[in-house]
């Protein structure tokens, strides 16, 4: 009969649930903001507690888990006292206004970088501002405007290298709230991060729109529009819900990644559906919409509704390429 005697410490689980118990309360409030070059200095004392684990936490589990419990107790204590030993803090929340008057402008391309905090885009009727926009960050907003009558915009926010490690461990408040001029015909870029989107389009002349999105989920309101517009969307992880407005002719290509992707579609249009890349994730259709093309021997299938050739306005949709994210086209 064999007995096994291998004891297991506690420390390194009481640790990993320590240091989030530590996020939490970070990001609650409950602890100041502190910078990580005031801990990285303590790096020897991760020697000492785990030389002490070596030589107690094995022989018995609970002795283990008070020598983790202990640490994060420490390190706890340290952060909440840091203020008052004279350890400088990261560079806290900034809030910008950034702006460019419309002057005489007759076209604008938008180019958008941005990252973690939620976005939220949206027109900016009777104003007479080209732009304007409203930064809660940390770190440096890259804010660009060139051009006389056609004008290039670019926005985005950097961090200091140098201050890598002396970064916040709460990220609550920091967003981007932009306005545009409604009416200037309008290209955007958008360059999208882990942070939420929240793109209300609506009013704006659109002439088109180009989105890399990331992991952040993402809301998409397209505008009505009398002229032609092209949209191109490539989604990641996060999910995408697209609406269309009714009396809209516009060009669609979708390429889906990891996350849904819901497009809402108006009953008045005429709709052309093509899937040019048969991808792991579903694709899900109306009743409205009839097949033209089911071919089982390559990734190409197309859909149409019954008025596509005679309605008003047209929407066409190619599916460039899917990922495992399933596909929602819904109309109403």
């Amino acid at each position: 009969m064999v007995i096994n005697t291998k004891r297991y410490s506690l420390f390194w689980p009481v640790v990993l649930i320590g240091a989030g118990v530590i996020l939490l309360l970070r990001n609650l409030g409950f602890l100041p903001a502190f910078n990580w070059n005031a801990l990285l200095q303590l790096w020897p004392l991760v020697l000492v507690v785990i030389g002490l684990d070596l030589l107690f936490g094995y022989k018995a589990p609970w002795v283990g888990g008070l020598i983790g419990l202990l640490t994060v107790a420490a390190v706890v204590a340290f952060l909440y006292y840091s203020p008052s030993l004279g350890i400088n803090p990261p560079e806290g929340i900034q809030t910008e206004v950034v702006s460019s008057p419309l002057g005489n402008t007759e076209s604008v391309e938008y180019y958008l970088d941005t990252s973690a905090p939620p976005v939220t885009i949206y027109a900016l009727p009777g104003s007479s501002d080209l732009i304007n926009a409203t930064i809660v960050h940390r770190g440096q907003v890259n804010f660009d405007v060139k051009g006389e009558t056609d004008k290039t915009v670019r926005l985005s926010t950097t961090t200091n290298p140098d201050t890598w490690f002396s970064f916040d461990l709460g990220f609550a408040g920091q967003k981007w709230d932009v306005g545009m001029n409604p009416s200037v015909p309008s290209t955007i870029n958008l360059n999208g991060g882990s942070g939420s989107l929240d793109l209300d389009l609506d009013g704006i002349t659109l002439e088109a729109l180009r989105a890399d999105l990331g992991s952040g989920s993402s809301e998409i309101v397209l505008p009505a529009s009398l002229e032609p517009f092209e949209v191109e969307i490539e989604s990641g992880s996060g999910s995408v819900e697209l609406t269309l407005a009714a009396n809209t002719d516009a060009t669609l290509s979708l390429e889906s990644g990891s996350g849904s992707v819901t497009v809402f579609l108006p009953h008045s249009s005429g709709v052309s559906i093509e899937v040019l890349d048969d991808g792991s994730g579903s694709v899900h259709l109306p009743n409205e919409l009839e097949a033209t093309t089911i071919n089982t021997e390559s990734d190409y299938s197309s859909w149409q509704t019954a008025n596509f050739d005679t309605a008003a306005s047209t929407i066409t949709i190619q599916v460039t390429g899917r990922g495992s994210g399933s596909l929602h086209f819904k109309m109403r």
